[in-house]
Protein backbone atom coordinates (compact mmCIF):
# COMPACT_ATOMS: atom_id res chain seq x y z
CA UNK A 1 0.00 0.00 0.00
CA UNK A 2 1.70 3.38 -1.20
CA UNK A 3 1.11 6.72 0.90
CA UNK A 4 -2.03 7.63 -1.17
CA UNK A 5 -3.64 4.59 -0.49
CA UNK A 6 -3.45 2.50 -3.62
CA UNK A 7 -3.46 -0.76 -3.83
CA UNK A 8 -1.23 -2.23 -6.97
CA UNK A 9 -1.27 -5.39 -8.40
CA UNK A 10 2.08 -7.24 -9.90
CA UNK A 11 0.51 -7.49 -13.52
CA UNK A 12 0.15 -4.39 -15.61
CA UNK A 13 -3.88 -5.49 -15.92
CA UNK A 14 -3.85 -3.04 -12.84
CA UNK A 15 -7.16 -2.33 -10.90
CA UNK A 16 -6.94 0.29 -8.16
CA UNK A 17 -8.59 1.26 -5.09
CA UNK A 18 -8.93 3.89 -2.57
CA UNK A 19 -9.28 3.25 0.71
CA UNK A 20 -9.97 6.64 1.77
CA UNK A 21 -13.60 6.56 2.86
CA UNK A 22 -13.36 10.44 2.09
CA UNK A 23 -13.48 9.78 -1.31
CA UNK A 24 -16.44 7.58 -1.21
CA UNK A 25 -18.39 6.59 -3.05
CA UNK A 26 -16.37 6.56 -6.18
CA UNK A 27 -14.68 3.59 -8.15
CA UNK A 28 -11.53 3.89 -9.18
CA UNK A 29 -10.50 1.59 -11.91
CA UNK A 30 -7.58 0.75 -13.89
CA UNK A 31 -8.67 -1.71 -16.38
CA UNK A 32 -9.27 -5.25 -16.04
CA UNK A 33 -7.55 -7.42 -17.81
CA UNK A 34 -10.09 -10.23 -18.34
CA UNK A 35 -12.52 -7.38 -20.21
CA UNK A 36 -10.75 -7.57 -23.22
CA UNK A 37 -11.47 -11.16 -23.93
CA UNK A 38 -14.86 -10.97 -22.16
CA UNK A 39 -16.07 -8.12 -24.67
CA UNK A 40 -14.16 -9.49 -27.73
CA UNK A 41 -11.90 -6.79 -29.86
CA UNK A 42 -11.04 -3.69 -28.13
CA UNK A 43 -12.76 -0.96 -30.27
CA UNK A 44 -10.99 1.77 -28.10
CA UNK A 45 -7.75 0.53 -29.22
CA UNK A 46 -4.90 3.41 -29.21
CA UNK A 47 -3.12 3.62 -32.58
CA UNK A 48 0.41 3.83 -30.38
CA UNK A 49 -0.44 1.07 -27.87
CA UNK A 50 2.88 -1.16 -28.84
CA UNK A 51 5.21 -0.88 -25.84
CA UNK A 52 8.23 -2.22 -25.46
CA UNK A 53 8.29 -4.81 -22.43
CA UNK A 54 11.32 -2.94 -20.80
CA UNK A 55 9.16 0.82 -21.06
CA UNK A 56 6.09 -1.14 -19.58
CA UNK A 57 7.83 -2.49 -16.52
CA UNK A 58 9.65 0.95 -15.84
CA UNK A 59 6.43 2.51 -16.12
CA UNK A 60 4.31 0.13 -13.98
CA UNK A 61 7.85 0.55 -11.53
CA UNK A 62 7.43 4.09 -11.99
CA UNK A 63 3.23 4.06 -10.83
CA UNK A 64 4.54 2.59 -7.58
CA UNK A 65 7.19 5.34 -6.43
CA UNK A 66 6.47 7.40 -3.59
CA UNK A 67 8.29 10.76 -5.60
CA UNK A 68 5.74 13.74 -6.17
CA UNK A 69 5.69 13.49 -10.59
CA UNK A 70 5.83 17.07 -12.39
CA UNK A 71 2.72 17.34 -13.41
CA UNK A 72 -0.89 15.82 -13.12
CA UNK A 73 -3.82 16.08 -15.74
CA UNK A 74 -7.52 15.75 -14.63
CA UNK A 75 -9.64 15.10 -17.48
CA UNK A 76 -13.09 15.02 -15.83
CA UNK A 77 -15.62 13.59 -18.34
CA UNK A 78 -19.20 12.99 -19.23
CA UNK A 79 -20.63 11.15 -22.77
CA UNK A 80 -17.14 11.42 -24.40
CA UNK A 81 -16.48 8.06 -25.82
CA UNK A 82 -15.60 9.31 -28.82
CA UNK A 83 -13.04 11.99 -27.99
CA UNK A 84 -11.66 10.84 -25.53
CA UNK A 85 -9.47 8.21 -27.40
CA UNK A 86 -8.39 10.42 -29.52
CA UNK A 87 -7.40 12.91 -26.80
CA UNK A 88 -5.75 10.37 -24.15
CA UNK A 89 -3.25 9.58 -27.57
CA UNK A 90 -2.63 12.94 -28.17
CA UNK A 91 -1.22 13.23 -24.75
CA UNK A 92 0.43 10.35 -24.26
CA UNK A 93 2.69 11.72 -27.33
CA UNK A 94 3.01 14.87 -26.01
CA UNK A 95 3.86 13.40 -22.62
CA UNK A 96 6.61 11.11 -23.35
CA UNK A 97 8.86 13.10 -22.07
CA UNK A 98 7.34 14.29 -18.80
CA UNK A 99 7.18 13.07 -15.37
CA UNK A 100 3.29 13.40 -15.44
CA UNK A 101 -0.06 11.26 -14.78
CA UNK A 102 -3.59 11.36 -16.64
CA UNK A 103 -6.11 10.84 -14.41
CA UNK A 104 -9.85 10.57 -15.99
CA UNK A 105 -13.09 11.19 -13.77
CA UNK A 106 -16.05 10.13 -14.99
CA UNK A 107 -19.35 10.44 -14.12
CA UNK A 108 -20.47 6.95 -14.85
CA UNK A 109 -21.17 8.20 -18.19
CA UNK A 110 -24.20 6.41 -20.02
CA UNK A 111 -22.18 5.55 -23.61
CA UNK A 112 -19.51 4.03 -21.27
CA UNK A 113 -17.01 6.77 -21.46
CA UNK A 114 -15.62 5.39 -17.69
CA UNK A 115 -14.81 1.93 -19.86
CA UNK A 116 -12.78 3.34 -22.68
CA UNK A 117 -10.97 5.20 -19.81
CA UNK A 118 -10.24 1.63 -17.81
CA UNK A 119 -9.49 0.26 -21.41
CA UNK A 120 -6.62 2.80 -21.81
CA UNK A 121 -5.57 2.57 -17.78
CA UNK A 122 -5.28 -1.23 -18.61
CA UNK A 123 -2.45 -0.83 -21.13
CA UNK A 124 -1.01 2.38 -19.87
CA UNK A 125 0.28 2.69 -16.20
CA UNK A 126 0.65 6.48 -16.16
CA UNK A 127 -3.30 6.71 -17.20
CA UNK A 128 -5.94 6.11 -13.89
CA UNK A 129 -9.42 5.97 -14.08
CA UNK A 130 -11.87 6.89 -11.95
CA UNK A 131 -15.42 5.80 -12.67
CA UNK A 132 -18.19 8.29 -9.87
CA UNK A 133 -21.63 6.63 -9.51
CA UNK A 134 -23.30 9.11 -6.78
CA UNK A 135 -21.51 12.59 -6.93
CA UNK A 136 -21.69 14.35 -9.96
CA UNK A 137 -20.73 17.54 -11.13
CA UNK A 138 -17.84 19.04 -12.91
CA UNK A 139 -16.06 21.07 -9.72
CA UNK A 140 -16.74 17.64 -7.99
CA UNK A 141 -15.03 15.39 -10.73
CA UNK A 142 -11.79 17.75 -10.78
CA UNK A 143 -11.59 18.00 -6.89
CA UNK A 144 -11.85 14.26 -6.96
CA UNK A 145 -9.16 14.37 -9.50
CA UNK A 146 -6.95 16.16 -7.30
CA UNK A 147 -7.62 14.87 -4.03
CA UNK A 148 -5.39 11.77 -5.39
CA UNK A 149 -3.03 13.05 -7.89
CA UNK A 150 0.83 12.95 -7.53
CA UNK A 151 1.61 16.05 -9.48
CA UNK A 152 3.89 18.88 -8.52
CA UNK A 153 1.39 21.04 -11.51
CA UNK A 154 -2.09 19.80 -11.28
CA UNK A 155 -3.59 20.91 -14.50
CA UNK A 156 -7.27 20.48 -16.33
CA UNK A 157 -8.44 20.74 -19.44
CA UNK A 158 -12.33 19.29 -21.33
CA UNK A 159 -11.57 16.08 -22.43
CA UNK A 160 -14.02 17.31 -26.02
CA UNK A 161 -11.22 17.93 -27.81
CA UNK A 162 -12.34 22.19 -27.63
CA UNK A 163 -9.16 22.85 -25.85
CA UNK A 164 -5.99 22.43 -27.61
CA UNK A 165 -3.30 19.82 -25.90
CA UNK A 166 -0.54 21.35 -27.80
CA UNK A 167 -0.74 24.50 -25.44
CA UNK A 168 -0.65 22.10 -22.07
CA UNK A 169 2.91 22.43 -21.82
CA UNK A 170 3.09 26.06 -22.40
CA UNK A 171 0.30 26.16 -19.42
CA UNK A 172 2.33 24.51 -17.20
CA UNK A 173 5.63 25.82 -17.21
CA UNK A 174 5.11 28.87 -15.04
CA UNK A 175 3.36 26.48 -12.85
CA UNK A 176 6.57 24.39 -12.71
CA UNK A 177 9.42 27.16 -12.73
CA UNK A 178 7.22 28.72 -9.37
CA UNK A 179 6.53 31.80 -11.00
CA UNK A 180 2.75 31.61 -10.61
CA UNK A 181 0.19 29.67 -8.45
CA UNK A 182 -2.56 29.94 -11.00
CA UNK A 183 -1.92 29.46 -14.98
CA UNK A 184 -4.29 29.06 -17.47
CA UNK A 185 -5.30 28.92 -21.39
CA UNK A 186 -6.67 32.29 -22.32
CA UNK A 187 -9.13 32.78 -25.46
CA UNK A 188 -8.32 36.18 -24.56
CA UNK A 189 -4.62 36.62 -24.42
CA UNK A 190 -2.44 37.44 -27.35
CA UNK A 191 -2.48 34.35 -29.73
CA UNK A 192 -6.19 33.48 -27.76
CA UNK A 193 -9.29 33.31 -30.51
CA UNK A 194 -12.63 31.66 -29.71
CA UNK A 195 -12.90 30.20 -32.96
CA UNK A 196 -16.20 29.57 -34.86
CA UNK A 197 -18.18 30.72 -31.89
CA UNK A 198 -21.73 31.88 -32.48
CA UNK A 199 -22.95 35.51 -31.69
CA UNK A 200 -25.13 34.17 -28.84
CA UNK A 201 -22.34 31.97 -27.23
CA UNK A 202 -19.81 34.69 -27.49
CA UNK A 203 -22.48 37.00 -25.66
CA UNK A 204 -22.87 34.51 -22.67
CA UNK A 205 -19.09 33.79 -22.33
CA UNK A 206 -18.43 38.03 -22.53
CA UNK A 207 -21.29 38.41 -19.74
CA UNK A 208 -20.34 35.50 -17.55
CA UNK A 209 -16.72 36.98 -17.81
CA UNK A 210 -17.88 40.82 -16.66
CA UNK A 211 -19.53 39.73 -13.27
CA UNK A 212 -16.44 37.64 -12.58
CA UNK A 213 -14.30 40.83 -12.78
CA UNK A 214 -16.54 42.92 -11.33
CA UNK A 215 -18.42 40.95 -8.56
CA UNK A 216 -14.90 38.85 -7.84
CA UNK A 217 -12.02 41.25 -9.40
CA UNK A 218 -10.69 38.31 -10.70
CA UNK A 219 -6.64 39.15 -12.36
CA UNK A 220 -7.51 37.02 -15.19
CA UNK A 221 -8.44 37.94 -19.02
CA UNK A 222 -10.49 34.84 -19.13
CA UNK A 223 -12.32 33.55 -16.06
CA UNK A 224 -14.46 31.55 -17.61
CA UNK A 225 -11.53 28.97 -18.76
CA UNK A 226 -11.78 25.43 -18.54
CA UNK A 227 -8.16 25.24 -19.32
CA UNK A 228 -5.84 25.28 -16.71
CA UNK A 229 -3.30 25.04 -13.88
CA UNK A 230 -2.85 25.00 -10.55
CA UNK A 231 0.60 24.64 -8.01
CA UNK A 232 0.55 21.63 -5.57
CA UNK A 233 0.41 24.58 -2.74
CA UNK A 234 -2.41 26.70 -3.82
CA UNK A 235 -4.51 23.46 -4.29
CA UNK A 236 -3.59 22.35 -0.47
CA UNK A 237 -3.96 26.67 0.09
CA UNK A 238 -7.20 26.96 -1.07
CA UNK A 239 -8.94 23.29 -1.26
CA UNK A 240 -10.67 23.02 2.20
CA UNK A 241 -13.10 26.60 1.12
CA UNK A 242 -14.02 25.30 -2.63
CA UNK A 243 -17.26 25.15 -3.94
CA UNK A 244 -17.48 21.42 -5.01
CA UNK A 245 -20.84 22.28 -6.74
CA UNK A 246 -19.42 25.32 -8.88
CA UNK A 247 -19.18 25.33 -12.63
CA UNK A 248 -16.51 27.03 -13.22
CA UNK A 249 -13.97 25.93 -10.85
CA UNK A 250 -10.86 28.25 -12.24
CA UNK A 251 -12.85 31.33 -9.87
CA UNK A 252 -12.44 28.93 -7.47
CA UNK A 253 -8.74 29.22 -7.03
CA UNK A 254 -8.77 32.73 -8.26
CA UNK A 255 -10.91 34.06 -5.49
CA UNK A 256 -10.59 31.94 -2.81
CA UNK A 257 -7.14 32.37 0.01
CA UNK A 258 -4.72 34.99 -1.12
CA UNK A 259 -4.38 36.74 -4.17
CA UNK A 260 -2.49 34.05 -6.80
CA UNK A 261 0.39 35.09 -8.94
CA UNK A 262 -1.19 34.26 -12.47
CA UNK A 263 0.11 33.48 -15.85
CA UNK A 264 -1.88 33.53 -19.09
CA UNK A 265 -1.49 31.58 -22.62
CA UNK A 266 -3.34 32.51 -25.33
CA UNK A 267 -5.09 29.17 -26.96
CA UNK A 268 -7.44 28.98 -29.65
CA UNK A 269 -10.45 27.40 -29.12
CA UNK A 270 -11.76 24.86 -31.39
CA UNK A 271 -14.89 23.49 -32.61
CA UNK A 272 -16.19 20.44 -30.80
CA UNK A 273 -16.48 17.10 -33.48
CA UNK A 274 -18.18 14.36 -31.64
CA UNK A 275 -21.33 14.85 -28.70
CA UNK A 276 -23.00 17.51 -27.91
CA UNK A 277 -21.91 20.86 -25.94
CA UNK A 278 -22.99 20.87 -22.23
CA UNK A 279 -23.69 24.49 -22.36
CA UNK A 280 -27.19 24.94 -21.43
CA UNK A 281 -29.37 26.32 -19.06
CA UNK A 282 -28.21 24.94 -16.05
CA UNK A 283 -25.18 25.53 -16.41
CA UNK A 284 -25.72 28.98 -16.31
CA UNK A 285 -27.63 28.67 -13.37
CA UNK A 286 -24.59 26.53 -11.44
CA UNK A 287 -22.47 29.09 -12.84
CA UNK A 288 -24.65 32.05 -11.30
CA UNK A 289 -24.80 30.25 -8.31
CA UNK A 290 -21.11 29.91 -7.44
CA UNK A 291 -20.65 33.55 -8.48
CA UNK A 292 -22.97 34.36 -5.85
CA UNK A 293 -21.71 31.77 -2.90
CA UNK A 294 -18.09 33.52 -3.68
CA UNK A 295 -19.61 36.82 -3.00
CA UNK A 296 -21.97 36.44 0.07
CA UNK A 297 -20.56 32.42 1.03
CA UNK A 298 -18.92 33.89 4.00
CA UNK A 299 -21.90 35.14 5.46
CA UNK A 300 -24.92 33.27 4.26
CA UNK A 301 -25.32 29.85 1.88
CA UNK A 302 -25.60 31.08 -1.67
CA UNK A 303 -28.57 28.77 -2.33
CA UNK A 304 -30.29 30.41 0.19
CA UNK A 305 -29.43 33.54 -1.00
CA UNK A 306 -30.67 32.79 -4.19
CA UNK A 307 -33.83 30.86 -3.08
CA UNK A 308 -34.19 34.71 -1.10
CA UNK A 309 -33.88 36.82 -4.21
CA UNK A 310 -36.11 34.17 -6.63
CA UNK A 311 -38.90 34.78 -3.23
CA UNK A 312 -38.55 38.50 -4.14
CA UNK A 313 -39.21 38.20 -7.40
CA UNK A 314 -42.28 36.00 -6.88
CA UNK A 315 -43.68 38.99 -4.35
CA UNK A 316 -43.18 41.22 -7.30
CA UNK A 317 -45.22 38.70 -10.22
CA UNK A 318 -48.06 38.76 -7.03
CA UNK A 319 -48.55 42.26 -6.18
CA UNK A 320 -47.69 43.07 -10.18
CA UNK A 321 -51.05 40.78 -11.18
CA UNK A 322 -52.84 41.36 -8.42
CA UNK A 323 -54.68 44.46 -9.19
CA UNK A 324 -54.23 43.64 -13.39
CA UNK A 325 -56.71 41.01 -12.05
CA UNK A 326 -59.04 43.04 -10.55
CA UNK A 327 -58.91 45.56 -12.72
CA UNK A 328 -60.17 42.43 -15.32
CA UNK A 329 -62.79 41.30 -13.30
CA UNK A 330 -61.27 37.78 -12.63
CA UNK A 331 -62.79 36.00 -10.23
CA UNK A 332 -60.54 35.14 -7.47
CA UNK A 333 -58.33 37.28 -8.19
CA UNK A 334 -56.23 37.35 -4.76
CA UNK A 335 -55.55 33.47 -5.51
CA UNK A 336 -54.56 32.96 -9.38
CA UNK A 337 -51.54 36.24 -8.00
CA UNK A 338 -50.76 33.90 -5.41
CA UNK A 339 -50.80 31.07 -7.68
CA UNK A 340 -48.61 32.70 -10.14
CA UNK A 341 -46.01 33.65 -7.95
CA UNK A 342 -45.58 30.23 -6.52
CA UNK A 343 -45.06 28.82 -10.05
CA UNK A 344 -42.79 31.48 -10.89
CA UNK A 345 -40.44 30.07 -8.16
CA UNK A 346 -40.78 26.63 -8.88
CA UNK A 347 -39.03 27.40 -11.88
CA UNK A 348 -36.54 29.55 -10.82
CA UNK A 349 -35.41 27.39 -8.33
CA UNK A 350 -35.70 24.87 -10.41
CA UNK A 351 -33.59 26.30 -12.58
CA UNK A 352 -31.00 28.34 -10.28
CA UNK A 353 -31.13 27.71 -6.90
CA UNK A 354 -30.99 23.97 -6.78
CA UNK A 355 -29.58 23.50 -10.29
CA UNK A 356 -27.31 20.63 -8.94
CA UNK A 357 -30.62 18.56 -8.22
CA UNK A 358 -32.90 19.57 -10.90
CA UNK A 359 -35.77 18.34 -11.81
CA UNK A 360 -36.67 16.54 -15.02
CA UNK A 361 -39.53 14.89 -17.17
CA UNK A 362 -42.00 14.12 -15.08
CA UNK A 363 -40.07 14.51 -11.65
CA UNK A 364 -40.75 18.66 -13.01
CA UNK A 365 -44.52 18.28 -12.27
CA UNK A 366 -44.51 15.65 -9.63
CA UNK A 367 -42.56 18.54 -7.43
CA UNK A 368 -45.19 20.80 -8.31
CA UNK A 369 -47.20 18.80 -5.04
CA UNK A 370 -44.61 19.64 -2.66
CA UNK A 371 -44.19 23.06 -3.77
CA UNK A 372 -47.57 23.66 -3.20
CA UNK A 373 -47.98 22.35 0.49
CA UNK A 374 -44.38 24.11 1.53
CA UNK A 375 -45.61 27.79 0.18
CA UNK A 376 -49.29 27.16 2.16
CA UNK A 377 -46.78 25.97 4.74
CA UNK A 378 -44.77 29.70 4.87
CA UNK A 379 -48.44 31.53 4.00
CA UNK A 380 -49.43 29.99 7.66
CA UNK A 381 -46.41 30.87 9.09
CA UNK A 382 -46.20 34.19 8.06
CA UNK A 383 -50.09 34.88 9.02
CA UNK A 384 -48.88 33.26 12.29
CA UNK A 385 -45.83 35.20 13.33
CA UNK A 386 -48.08 38.16 12.22
CA UNK A 387 -50.59 37.72 14.33
CA UNK A 388 -48.57 37.26 17.44
CA UNK A 389 -46.49 39.96 17.05
CA UNK A 390 -47.22 43.76 18.73
CA UNK A 391 -47.96 45.86 15.46
CA UNK A 392 -48.55 48.99 16.84
CA UNK A 393 -45.72 51.86 16.48
CA UNK A 394 -44.20 51.43 19.94
CA UNK A 395 -43.71 47.89 19.21
CA UNK A 396 -40.06 46.03 18.92
CA UNK A 397 -40.68 45.83 15.25
CA UNK A 398 -42.19 49.54 14.83
CA UNK A 399 -45.66 48.75 13.18
CA UNK A 400 -47.22 46.35 11.03
CA UNK A 401 -45.13 46.38 8.05
CA UNK A 402 -41.69 45.62 9.62
CA UNK A 403 -44.03 42.47 11.16
CA UNK A 404 -44.60 41.28 8.21
CA UNK A 405 -41.06 41.19 7.14
CA UNK A 406 -40.32 39.57 9.99
CA UNK A 407 -42.74 37.36 9.18
CA UNK A 408 -41.63 36.76 5.42
CA UNK A 409 -37.77 36.13 6.71
CA UNK A 410 -39.23 33.17 9.39
CA UNK A 411 -41.57 31.78 6.67
CA UNK A 412 -38.61 31.97 4.08
CA UNK A 413 -35.99 30.43 6.21
CA UNK A 414 -38.96 27.35 6.79
CA UNK A 415 -39.44 27.10 3.29
CA UNK A 416 -36.21 26.65 2.18
CA UNK A 417 -34.88 24.10 4.48
CA UNK A 418 -38.31 22.56 3.50
CA UNK A 419 -37.91 22.21 -0.01
CA UNK A 420 -34.19 21.67 0.14
CA UNK A 421 -34.95 17.81 1.86
CA UNK A 422 -38.36 17.45 0.68
CA UNK A 423 -38.92 19.04 -2.70
CA UNK A 424 -35.58 18.85 -4.07
CA UNK A 425 -34.45 16.17 -2.21
CA UNK A 426 -31.51 14.31 -4.07
CA UNK A 427 -32.64 10.88 -6.06
CA UNK A 428 -31.35 7.77 -4.11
Amino acid sequence: MDRNGWEAEDELGTHVEDDDADLNPMEFEAGHADDTAAHGPDRHRSEIDLVDDATRRAAKSERRSPKRRDLSVILPTYNEAENLPILLDRLIQLLADVDHEIIVVDDNSPDGTWQVAADYAERWPRIRSIRRTHDRGLSSAVLAGMQVAEGRALAVMDSDLQHDEQALLDVVAPILAGDADVSLGSREADGGSYGEWSKWRRFVSWGGKQMARRLLGTPVSDPMSGFFAVSRERFNTVAGDVNPRGFKILLEFLARGPRPRTAEVGYEFRDRVHGATKLSGSVVGAYLLALLDLVVGRLVSASFTAYALVGAVGVIVRYSLFPVFLALGIPWAALLAFEASVLSNYWLNNRFTFVVDRRFGSRLFTGLIPFHLVAAHGLVVQAGVVSITDTSSESLFGGAGLAQLFGILIATTGNYFLNRTITWRRPI
